[in-house]
């Protein structure tokens, strides 16, 4: 394909609205910014520029155009990304690559899970799919909800589907590795989900990424999902969040605990709720519903098991800036049947909706007598340990402070409870992310230089400087602009995954100041990092064989860190012997 036409196609997708279905973007001067998809964050730092049509993320790096967008979260190459975008802006190309030999897995399994969606789909308003239409219309469930969210039906035989992929020249083996089939013992293959109404799990991207499975009568297990795949991970999947992620955007997300919950209310006209696919909530569902929203309200059961889980709801928002509110149902009920015989109830349980902080601290006294001392203690520990995995300061101080006024237990002893232990952890992991930011940094300054000037490839041929680096996407991008040169970045040939990451260097903006000195200073940076790690293991040893009163290893061993002092000594004049012999 041409250069002309891609860049056609670039000009007919805006990256702002390409963007904004993935990540909630507000309008920042010039740009636009939001959370980053690519990497965990709690203050944005992923950027749109509307007027060079590129994104970059200062906290990962990740960064490009639209096309390397698409082809980052959806994890596709760079042919299904044109493929893709062309269609989105109506554009016919020559050539499409659905059935290319080189389809990428996550475009195959996307592929294989819509035919099989599409199977259900048609099975449901089928003689085959009686049952699962009688259960759906007997949960009150209306034809333009059904319909709404692709709800399906999987036949009672055994090979239903399998038959159907085989019509369609998809290859059974593929469809296995997609969760689709089970394969007996000698091979045969047969469908996974038989005799069950079929939820359809789609991503943000509109993909059919699963599918969750419920029998329509007597059975167990009720729910089945399919199985963990390269394009369905449970824990980073909410259940119709891609269908309500627009009016979650301007009201917020309520989370409840089933499918059949989300389809009853949504079949009432209330679209804001998701849910997780039978797992407790994860930090990177927080994260996904963080990308449009921090107004999030968690609905359970208001019996004791459901109070349990409220509690331990908790876990996955401690690391963020999100304070979730929560709804303890009546007794005996359930959205579900609160969305079919009662709505207007369910609207105002969630006015009535209290910060999980202020439910946590008053369930922690359930049970216990508060005017006894040894219960003043229990609860002290168990909250204030809850309270000292709270990674915001200021948000810890306020909480001590609203537990002391609930329980009358004085402040000071909450922060001792509090704070203990903390500060030398925190100290260990400061250092740590210190050391990690330098050497990132040193990797990528010198990775743009090599990037853009020859002189810069030759130098990391003549030191052999791809062993120093210790990222390995770096490494990779590197090893074949080393081998291929620079310009071949932009040959059709150029494999995907060195041009994805290629994309994130490329639109930073030019290094500023002298380019030479940047390139020295962080070439001799680099390989005196590694010297320093050599003289480190070298002074061990030589301890070691002090202890040992090896004298034969030590004389050794000292003559070994004399020659990598001289070398460290020496780095910047090869560097320099280097670049002058190419004047």
């Amino acid at each position: 394909m041409n250069k002309d036409t891609i860049d056609k196609i670039k000009e007919h997708n805006d990256i702002v609205a390409v963007v904004s279905e993935f990540v909630h973007l507000k309008r920042r001067g010039r740009s636009y910014v939001g959370l980053c998809p690519f990497h965990e964050e709690k203050t944005p730092s992923f950027y749109v520029d509307p007027q060079r049509q590129i994104y970059k993320c200062f906290g990962c790096g990740a960064g490009g155009d639209v096309i390397s967008f698409i082809m980052e979260i959806k994890g596709i190459n760079f042919a299904e990304a044109i493929d893709e975008l062309s269609r989105r802006a109506g554009i016919e190309i020559k050539k499409t690559f659905k059935n290319s030999p080189s389809r990428s897995k996550n475009r195959l399994f996307y592929d294989i899970n819509r035919v099989a969606m599409e199977f259900y789909k048609k099975t449901l308003f089928s003689q085959a799919g009686k049952a699962g239409l009688e259960y759906l219309k007997h949960r009150g469930l209306k034809e333009e909800t059904i319909e709404g969210l692709n709800l399906g039906y999987a036949p009672v035989a055994w090979d239903g589907l399998v038959k159907h992929l085989r019509s369609k020249g998809i290859a059974l083996a593929d469809a296995l590795k997609c969760g689709l089939l089970n394969q007996g013992p000698g091979g045969k293959y047969y469908d996974r989900f038989r005799g069950r109404v079929m939820f359809p799990i789609i991503d943000l991207g509109g993909e059919v990424c699963g599918f969750g499975g419920r029998v329509t009568g007597e059975g167990e297990p009720k729910y089945i999902n399919s199985p963990e795949s390269p394009v369905f991970a449970k824990r980073k999947i909410l259940y119709n969040l891609a269908n309500v992620k627009d009016h979650i955007r301007l009201e917020g997300a309520i989370i409840v605990e089933g499918y059949m919950d989300v389809i009853s209310l949504y079949n009432a006209g209330f679209t804001r709720a998701v849910a997780s696919l039978g797992t407790s909530l994860t930090e990177d569902h927080i994260r996904l519903l963080k990308r449009f929203t921090d107004k999030i309200t968690l609905v359970y059961d208001g019996d004791s098991a459901g109070k349990s889980a409220m509690i331990r709801a908790v876990e996955p928002f401690l690391n963020t800036s999100v304070i979730p509110k929560v709804v303890v149902l009546p007794r005996d009920k359930d959205p579900d049947d609160i969305a079919l015989n009662d709505i207007e109830l369910w609207y105002k349980l969630l006015e009535q909706a209290e910060s999980i902080w202020d439910f946590i601290f008053r369930e922690s006294f359930s049970g216990r007598d508060p005017s006894k001392l040894e219960d003043q203690v229990i609860v002290t520990k168990e909250i204030a340990s809850l309270i000292a995995r709270v990674e915001d300061r200021l948000m810890q101080d306020l909480l001590v402070e609203r537990f002391s006024t609930f329980s009358g237990i004085g402040v000071e002893a909450l922060q001792r409870a509090v704070l203990k232990g903390k500060k030398s952890a925190k100290q260990s992991r400061d250092t740590t992310k210190r050391e990690e930011r330098e050497a990132d940094l040193t990797e990528e300054t010198l990775a743009r230089i090599i990037l853009s000037e020859p002189i810069a490839i030759r130098l990391a041929k003549e030191l052999d400087l791809l062993k120093y680096f210790t990222d390995k996407e770096i490494s990779i991008l590197l090893s074949y602009v080393i081998k291929h040169g620079a310009d071949m970045l932009e040959d059709s040939s150029c494999p995907d995954n060195v041009r994805k990451i290629a994309s994130r260097y490329l639109i930073d903006d030019e290094i500023q100041g002298d380019k030479e000195k940047a390139m020295i200073d962080a070439t001799s940076h680099l390989i005196l990092r590694e010297l320093n790690k050599e003289l480190m293991g070298i002074q061990e040893e030589i301890l070691r064989a002090e202890r040992n009163k090896d004298r034969q290893s030590l004389i050794a061993l000292l003559e070994k860190k004399k020659e990598k002092i001289m070398s460290k000594k020496k780095v910047r004049d090869d560097i320099l012997e280097v670049l002058r012999g190419h004047e």
